[in-house]
Parts: C-alpha cells; structure tokens; sequence
C-alpha cells in the first residue's frame, strides 16, 4: 500500500511538526493524486494515442503502459494551465516498502499525439485541486545517516517547522518550482538554527544511524535549493552557516549526493 503523511499549515510547504514517522499508512481511496486519476477523462483509444517520449521514440500509449509501467499505471487528460488544451496525464506507483510515484506529463502537439514535457520521481506527488503538484522529499533522504522511519522529534514550543516539500507548476509547455516566498526562507533559517544548536551525536561507524537530525537538515536544504534559484554555492552557505558539526563535510558530500539522484530522476 502506497504511503505517507501530509499536514499541511500557513502554506503547502510548511507543516507541523511530525510526531511519527512520514512512514504513515493512508486509505487509497482518499489519496488525491490517485482520485485525480481515476475521476479524470480518459482518451478514447489507447492504442491509436501516440507518445513521443523523453528518448524522442513515438509509441502508443497502450504500449508505453503495458511495457514501462506497472499494473498499478493509470492516466488522464487536464488542462493543468488552463490554456484549452489538456495535456496527458500518467501515473505510476512503482510499489516497494516506500517507494515510489511516477507523474509522466505530455502536452499535446496534434490530434491524438503527445509529447513528454516532464517526469516526476518521488516518495509521494500530490496533486491539488488548483492542478499543482506538492512534490515530496522524503524518499529521497529517508536513509540520510539514519533508517527511513526514524525521525527527528522535538515536542517543545520551539520545535521547528516540518519542510519536506516544493510546489510545482505547470505553465507554457513547462514545468517549473513555484519561488519561495519569505515566510519559507525565514523558516528554513530558524529550523537550521535550532537543528544545529542540538547536541552533536557521533556516529562510530558507516551503518550507525542518528536520531534523524541529519536528515532534517537536508530535507531543509533540499527545498531552498529548489525554492530559492538552484544554486549549490548559496544552499552550500546556508549549511555552512548552521552546521558546525564535525563531520561536516561528510554530511555535505552526502547532501549533494542524494541531490544529484533527485536532479537526474525529475524534469523541474
């Protein structure tokens, strides 16, 4: 069963702080990504819908599902930018223990025929009712020097925001990161702050795991680098900033690693 928690607050990418693990079981049929798919117009043949994919290959749709999704594919047509065109919609979960959505966009160049606009790879993709897409990452630092479930808590007054997700939107023929506003820089900043005013915990081996502090830091960097410009040179600074601990270099060396992985397997 597909999974995770969303508590969303002031703004989409702000929540209360978690409490639990984001390894959290929710009903399918109250998953709105999944509604938006099975509630949405469908192309009248498969088989006659033609794709070109990233690779610049054409194939029917009908093929494209049966040979590169799994059973678990479905699709749709929305007009995501309200321009009167409906782009094409598909939708995968990979399955696995956390892992993973797939959201394929095609945008409509002739009568029954698409192209590939965007891929999106991530633990969890919600959809909105406003057609934008809350893009999580957890999935992608569940394992940063920590297990997937384990989490950092705080339970104080104090504690920081919970930052794990980017919006994302589609306009033009592209997909693009809805810019961060002031409110998200400012709580990046005083989440970091408190995160690296806790006491450093020392881990004695490669396959040691700490209390999730970590991985909250990246989950922080995570979303302003995407947020705030892409750029590694100020997302490096903002670390450097708040992280005084001894390792570092390590833990960046990691943050850029896992970065990367997300770079490669998203079109934003």
């Amino acid at each position: 069963m597909k999974k995770f928690l969303l508590l969303l607050s002031v703004a989409p990418w702000l929540t209360a702080f978690a409490q639990e693990p984001a390894d959290t079981a929710v009903v399918p049929e109250t998953d709105p990504t999944i509604l938006f798919f099975q509630q949405g117009e469908k192309v009248s043949d498969p088989a006659k819908t033609l794709l070109i994919t990233k690779a610049r290959k054409t194939v029917s749709l009908k093929k494209f599902t049966e040979t590169e999704l799994s059973d678990y594919a479905d699709h749709v047509l929305a007009d995501l930018d309200n321009d009167g065109k409906k782009e094409l919609l598909l939708y995968d979960f990979t399955g696995g223990a956390h892992c993973c959505d797939e959201v394929y966009i095609f945008r409509n160049i002739a009568p029954g025929k698409y192209q590939h606009v965007a891929k999106l790879f991530a633990g969890n993709t919600i959809i909105t009712a406003e057609k934008q897409f809350v893009y999580n990452f957890y999935e992608h630092f569940g394992y940063f020097f920590t297990c997937f479930a384990c989490a950092y808590t705080d339970t104080t007054d104090e504690a920081p925001l919970e930052v794990k997700s980017i919006q994302l939107k589609y306009a033009q023929g592209k997909l693009s990161v809805v810019r961060g506003d002031q409110e998200l820089r400012s709580a990046i900043n005083d989440n970091l702050g408190k995160l690296g005013e806790q006491p450093y915990e020392f881990l004695e081996d490669e396959i040691s795991f700490d209390n999730g502090l970590r991985k909250e830091v990246a989950l922080n960097l995570a979303v302003f680098y995407y947020s705030f410009g892409k750029s590694l040179p100020a997302t490096k600074q903002l670390f450097d900033k708040y992280y005084k601990f001894a390792d570092a270099c390590k833990v960046w060396t990691s943050f850029v690693k896992n970065l990367q992985e997300v770079r490669t397997n998203n079109d934003f």
